[in-house]
Protein backbone atom coordinates (compact mmCIF):
# COMPACT_ATOMS: atom_id res chain seq x y z
CA UNK A 1 0.00 0.00 0.00
CA UNK A 2 2.86 2.32 0.86
CA UNK A 3 4.47 1.71 -2.56
CA UNK A 4 1.20 2.47 -4.31
CA UNK A 5 0.94 5.75 -2.42
CA UNK A 6 4.51 6.73 -3.33
CA UNK A 7 3.97 5.80 -6.98
CA UNK A 8 0.80 7.92 -7.09
CA UNK A 9 2.56 10.82 -5.39
CA UNK A 10 5.51 10.66 -7.80
CA UNK A 11 3.38 10.44 -10.93
CA UNK A 12 1.17 13.34 -9.86
CA UNK A 13 4.20 15.52 -9.17
CA UNK A 14 5.16 15.19 -12.85
CA UNK A 15 1.98 17.06 -13.74
CA UNK A 16 2.43 19.68 -11.05
CA UNK A 17 5.73 20.83 -12.55
CA UNK A 18 4.36 21.80 -15.95
CA UNK A 19 5.50 25.26 -16.98
CA UNK A 20 3.89 27.76 -19.31
CA UNK A 21 6.04 28.36 -22.43
CA UNK A 22 8.20 25.35 -21.62
CA UNK A 23 5.62 22.53 -21.56
CA UNK A 24 2.71 24.28 -23.21
CA UNK A 25 1.74 27.64 -24.65
CA UNK A 26 -1.47 29.35 -25.67
CA UNK A 27 -1.98 29.85 -29.38
CA UNK A 28 -1.87 33.43 -30.62
CA UNK A 29 -5.15 32.79 -32.39
CA UNK A 30 -8.19 33.84 -30.41
CA UNK A 31 -11.58 32.18 -30.78
CA UNK A 32 -14.83 33.90 -29.95
CA UNK A 33 -17.31 31.21 -28.92
CA UNK A 34 -21.03 31.98 -28.76
CA UNK A 35 -23.34 29.38 -27.26
CA UNK A 36 -26.97 29.48 -28.37
CA UNK A 37 -30.13 27.64 -27.38
CA UNK A 38 -32.52 27.49 -30.33
CA UNK A 39 -35.99 26.07 -29.84
CA UNK A 40 -35.69 22.58 -31.31
CA UNK A 41 -38.58 22.93 -33.77
CA UNK A 42 -36.92 26.11 -35.19
CA UNK A 43 -33.37 24.82 -35.65
CA UNK A 44 -33.60 24.44 -39.45
CA UNK A 45 -35.25 27.86 -39.78
CA UNK A 46 -32.52 29.41 -37.62
CA UNK A 47 -29.69 27.82 -39.61
CA UNK A 48 -31.13 28.84 -42.99
CA UNK A 49 -31.51 32.43 -41.85
CA UNK A 50 -28.13 32.41 -40.10
CA UNK A 51 -26.66 31.58 -43.50
CA UNK A 52 -28.35 34.68 -44.97
CA UNK A 53 -27.01 36.98 -42.27
CA UNK A 54 -24.15 35.93 -39.99
CA UNK A 55 -22.46 33.45 -42.35
CA UNK A 56 -22.47 35.99 -45.19
CA UNK A 57 -20.86 38.56 -42.92
CA UNK A 58 -18.27 36.03 -41.76
CA UNK A 59 -17.42 35.10 -45.37
CA UNK A 60 -16.88 38.78 -46.17
CA UNK A 61 -14.70 39.28 -43.08
CA UNK A 62 -12.69 36.19 -43.99
CA UNK A 63 -12.20 37.38 -47.57
CA UNK A 64 -11.10 40.80 -46.28
CA UNK A 65 -8.57 39.13 -43.97
CA UNK A 66 -10.28 40.38 -40.81
CA UNK A 67 -10.80 36.84 -39.47
CA UNK A 68 -9.03 33.53 -40.01
CA UNK A 69 -12.12 31.34 -40.00
CA UNK A 70 -15.56 30.79 -38.52
CA UNK A 71 -17.73 27.82 -37.71
CA UNK A 72 -21.31 26.78 -36.99
CA UNK A 73 -21.79 23.64 -34.92
CA UNK A 74 -24.91 21.81 -33.83
CA UNK A 75 -25.56 18.80 -31.67
CA UNK A 76 -28.00 16.02 -32.41
CA UNK A 77 -27.95 14.92 -28.79
CA UNK A 78 -28.14 18.21 -26.95
CA UNK A 79 -31.47 19.78 -26.21
CA UNK A 80 -29.97 22.93 -24.72
CA UNK A 81 -27.71 24.51 -25.81
CA UNK A 82 -27.75 23.20 -29.35
CA UNK A 83 -25.78 25.68 -31.50
CA UNK A 84 -22.20 26.90 -31.13
CA UNK A 85 -20.75 29.70 -33.28
CA UNK A 86 -17.03 30.37 -33.52
CA UNK A 87 -14.97 33.17 -35.02
CA UNK A 88 -11.20 32.64 -35.18
CA UNK A 89 -8.98 35.72 -35.14
CA UNK A 90 -5.25 35.73 -35.94
CA UNK A 91 -4.49 37.36 -32.58
CA UNK A 92 -5.92 39.66 -29.90
CA UNK A 93 -5.24 42.79 -31.94
CA UNK A 94 -7.34 41.43 -34.80
CA UNK A 95 -10.36 41.33 -32.51
CA UNK A 96 -10.37 45.10 -32.06
CA UNK A 97 -13.31 46.72 -33.84
CA UNK A 98 -12.86 49.78 -36.02
CA UNK A 99 -14.96 51.98 -38.23
CA UNK A 100 -12.75 51.16 -41.21
CA UNK A 101 -13.32 47.41 -40.75
CA UNK A 102 -17.08 47.87 -40.38
CA UNK A 103 -17.28 50.16 -43.41
CA UNK A 104 -15.34 47.64 -45.51
CA UNK A 105 -17.66 44.80 -44.47
CA UNK A 106 -20.79 46.87 -45.12
CA UNK A 107 -19.58 47.97 -48.54
CA UNK A 108 -18.69 44.40 -49.55
CA UNK A 109 -22.00 43.01 -48.26
CA UNK A 110 -23.90 45.62 -50.29
CA UNK A 111 -21.80 44.85 -53.36
CA UNK A 112 -22.37 41.09 -53.11
CA UNK A 113 -25.94 40.92 -51.85
CA UNK A 114 -27.47 44.33 -52.41
CA UNK A 115 -28.94 46.53 -49.74
CA UNK A 116 -31.42 44.19 -48.06
CA UNK A 117 -31.37 46.01 -44.73
CA UNK A 118 -35.12 45.59 -44.27
CA UNK A 119 -34.94 41.82 -44.84
CA UNK A 120 -31.93 41.48 -42.50
CA UNK A 121 -33.69 43.48 -39.77
CA UNK A 122 -36.75 41.24 -40.07
CA UNK A 123 -34.62 38.08 -39.83
CA UNK A 124 -32.57 39.42 -36.91
CA UNK A 125 -35.64 40.48 -34.94
CA UNK A 126 -37.16 37.04 -35.55
CA UNK A 127 -34.13 35.40 -33.93
CA UNK A 128 -35.07 36.80 -30.54
CA UNK A 129 -38.31 34.83 -30.54
CA UNK A 130 -36.65 31.44 -31.17
CA UNK A 131 -33.24 31.60 -29.49
CA UNK A 132 -31.56 32.42 -26.22
CA UNK A 133 -27.93 33.46 -26.08
CA UNK A 134 -26.41 31.26 -23.37
CA UNK A 135 -22.78 32.38 -23.28
CA UNK A 136 -20.07 34.27 -25.12
CA UNK A 137 -16.42 33.48 -24.40
CA UNK A 138 -13.00 34.27 -25.75
CA UNK A 139 -11.02 31.04 -25.82
CA UNK A 140 -7.73 29.95 -27.26
CA UNK A 141 -6.13 26.65 -28.07
CA UNK A 142 -3.31 25.26 -25.97
CA UNK A 143 -0.33 23.88 -27.87
CA UNK A 144 1.72 21.30 -25.98
CA UNK A 145 5.47 21.28 -26.51
CA UNK A 146 6.47 17.66 -26.92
Amino acid sequence: MKKLFLLTLMSSSIFLNAELWKDYEPSEQQIQLTVVDVQSNYLDYYLVNLNKTWVRAMEVQKDLGQIVDYGVYTSDGASSPNVWLTITYADMASMAPSKAKQDAVTAELNKRYGDNEEEFDKISKGYEEIRTMIDNQRINQINFNM
